[in-house]
């Protein structure tokens, strides 16, 4: 891990993506190497799911984090814009004025081209140029696609600021999580999906 990120105690770290899943795929080796800071995890999508909203409680649990799931549609009945403007009211419903140390979200590519990543990104870092959003660093996931194939693993982007080998005790212990608590296949694509090492490209 990069040294400049010196952490203490109780420092709040607050994580805004758009599904559940997102948070473990994405850095879920980053919240667990670092238990003593204060997580809070939002996934903007899939409240009313009676399958994964329950399970992305138990994550946290599992992840030492609270818990903010919303209902935000992720089915296509808003289009981009409506969708930024939503995920800007959600976050901001929670998070106005309120101090945080350490912010992270998704890329400006969505990682895999996901456009509800792309609008949790764009209002995100639409809220924190405002002021809506206070965040002493912020952050967003730094990957891209290995090939063109539309499935494709990921790795660290050349621009990432920070990158986070994990041991491959941790990399197991993230994927379980994918596994056992969301359910989904070991060889399927959500957990091939799951990155080592972590990125992330900080917001000026």
């Amino acid at each position: 891990m990069n040294t400049r990120l010196k952490f203490k105690a109780k420092e709040r770290a607050v994580v805004i993506v758009a599904h559940p899943d997102d948070e473990t795929i994405w850095m879920g080796g980053f919240i667990l190497k670092h238990p003593e800071l204060d997580w809070t995890i939002m996934a903007l999508c899939r409240a009313s799911d009676a399958d994964r909203a329950p399970k992305f409680k138990r994550v946290c649990e599992r992840l030492g984090a609270t818990a903010i799931i919303e209902d935000m549609d992720d089915e296509g009945n808003l289009d981009y814009e409506q969708t930024v403007a939503e995920a800007e009211r959600i976050v901001t419903k929670y998070f106005f004025n309120l101090p945080i140390d350490y912010l992270f979200t998704h890329g400006a590519n969505g990682e895999y081209g996901h456009e509800s990543h792309i609008a949790t990104n764009e209002a995100v870092k639409h809220l924190l140029s405002g002021g809506q959003i206070k965040a002493k660093r912020a952050f967003c996931f730094s990957y891209v696609k290995k090939s063109q194939k539309l499935y494709a693993e990921l790795r660290p982007a050349a621009a990432a600021d920070l990158t986070l080998a994990l041991s491959k005790r941790e990399f197991e212990d993230k994927k379980s999580i994918m596994t056992s608590i969301y359910g989904f296949h070991p060889d399927g694509i959500d957990t091939n999906y799951c990155t080592n090492p972590e990125a992330f490209k900080e917001l000026k």
